[in-house]
C-alpha cells in the first residue's frame, strides 16, 4: 500500500463526499491492478477516523477496505464540509470542533497532506493552517471568508488549488476532482490522469468517443478474454479444451493464456473452475441431486478432485455448504409444480 487516505467523520458534515473519495480511491486500486496484475496488495488504503482521530469501523455497504494500513504508510487527511444553512451557523460549528480543528492542526505539523472541500477550508483556516496558502471554498460563503481569514489566498477561478501540502476544492461536485489530485499526489500523474479520463466528464473525449464507435469496436485484449469467458459460461460441463477456447476467442492458445493472465490474473482453466463450482453452489442450494450427479453436472469424473477443489474456493465441504446453505422448503411434498391455493387452507390438526 503506497498510502492511506484518513475520512475524517463529524457528525454533521456532507459523507456524501467520503463515499465518493473511496469510489475514486477504489478505481485508481482497479487501473493500477490493470498495469500491474501479478501485485496482490492495493495502492490505497483508506480509514474512517472521528473527531479525535480514532478509527471508526466502515458502514459494511460500503467498498471493501484493501487491508490494514502498514505503520509507515504516507498519509493524507481528508476534511469533508459541514453541512449549514447559514454563516452563522457555519460559525456556531466551528466553535464546536476544538477535537477536529486539533487533529487537523495535528496531522499538518506532521507534514500530512491534507484535502478538504466545500466550506472545509473554513476549518481548515480556523485551525491555522492556511495562512499564506492557496485555498479555493465555496462561492456561497467567499466574501464572508475573504473578510474573515484575509491572509488565505482565495482562488476562485479554479475547481481544486493546491499549495504544498494543502489541497482545496469549492463546490461540493469537484471532490472528484479533489480525489484525483490526491491520486496524482501519491502516485503520479500516469494513474491521475487515467482517473481522469474514466472517471471525469471530458467533452472532447465524449464527442470524439461518439464519432468513432466503429474503432471502439476493434478487437483487444479485452475483447478476446470476454469472449474466452463467454464461451466457458456456455460450455461448463463439457471437457476443458484450451484449443478449443482460444478457436471461439480467435486468438492462439498460447496469446490467450497470456492476455488472460494479464486481464483476469488467472487462466482460463481457473475461471472455468469458478464457474464449476458456482453452479455446484447452485445446484446444493436449491436441489436435492447427489454429490456424484453434482459433479457430473459441472464436467468432473473424479469426485475426490472436485471436494477439494471446492473446498479450496469456499473453505467447505460439498456437504458442509449444502446443510448451510440448502433453500429446500421443510415440508418435502411442496413441489416447484405446484400452485399456491386461492384460499387459505383451514388449519389441520390432525397433525
Amino acid at each position: 500500500m503506497n498510502a492511506c487516505i484518513d475520512l475524517l467523520y463529524l457528525p454533521n458534515c456532507l459523507s456524501g463526499t467520503l463515499f465518493s473519495v473511496i469510489d475514486v480511491l477504489h478505481a485508481a486500486n482497479k487501473l493500477w491492478h490493470l498495469h500491474h496484475p501479478r501485485q496482490q496488495k492495493p495502492l490505497f488504503g483508506w480509514r474512517l477516523l472521528d473527531a479525535s482521530g480514532a478509527e471508526m469501523a466502515l458502514p459494511p455497504w460500503l467498498t471493501h477496505q484493501p487491508g490494514p494500513v502498514p505503520a509507515n504508510c504516507k498519509t493524507a487527511l481528508l476534511v469533508p464540509g459541514l453541512d449549514m444553512h447559514s454563516v452563522p451557523h457555519l460559525k456556531q460549528q466551528l466553535d464546536q470542533s476544538a477535537d477536529a480543528l486539533a487533529l487537523i492542526a495535528r496531522r499538518h505539523a506532521a507534514g500530512d497532506i491534507i484535502a478538504t472541500n466545500y466550506n472545509g477550508a473554513a476549518m481548515l483556516a480556523r485551525a491555522g493552517v492556511l495562512n499564506g496558502r492557496d485555498a479555493t471554498i465555496t462561492w456561497l460563503i467567499a466574501g464572508w471568508f475573504s473578510n474573515s481569514h484575509p491572509k488565505v489566498k482565495l482562488l476562485m477561478d479554479r475547481p481544486v488549488t493546491v499549495d504544498g501540502n494543502i489541497i482545496c476544492s469549492g463546490a461540493p461536485a469537484s471532490i472528484i476532482e479533489l480525489a484525483v489530485e490526491l491520486v496524482r499526489h501519491f502516485a503520479g500523474e500516469t494513474l491521475a490522469q487515467s482517473c481522469a479520463n474514466g472517471l471525469l466528464y471530458q467533452a472532447a473525449r465524449f464527442e470524439q468517443s461518439g464519432q468513432a464507435l466503429s474503432l471502439l469496436n476493434t478487437s483487444t485484449r479485452d475483447s478476446a478474454v470476454f469472449k474466452a469467458r463467454r464461451w466457458l459460461e456456455q460450455h461448463v460441463s463439457e471437457p476443458y479444451d484450451l484449443e478449443k477456447v482460444a478457436a471461439a476467442a480467435a486468438v492462439s492458445s498460447r496469446t490467450l493464456l497470456r492476455h488472460f493472465r494479464e486481464v483476469a490474473d488467472m487462466t482460463p482453466l481457473d475461471y472455468l473452475h469458478q464457474l464449476r463450482v458456482e453452479r455446484a453452489k447452485l445446484l446444493l442450494e436449491v436441489t436435492t441431486v447427489d454429490l456424484p450427479g453434482i459433479v457430473e453436472q459441472c464436467g468432473y469424473e473424479d469426485a475426490s478432485a472436485f471436494r477439494r477443489l471446492f473446498r479450496r474456493l469456499t473453505g467447505l465441504t460439498p456437504t458442509a455448504y449444502r446443510r448451510a446453505y440448502a433453500l429446500r422448503a421443510a415440508r418435502r411434498w411442496w413441489r416447484a409444480e405446484d400452485e399456491m391455493p386461492s384460499t387459505p387452507s383451514p388449519l389441520r390438526t390432525d397433525r
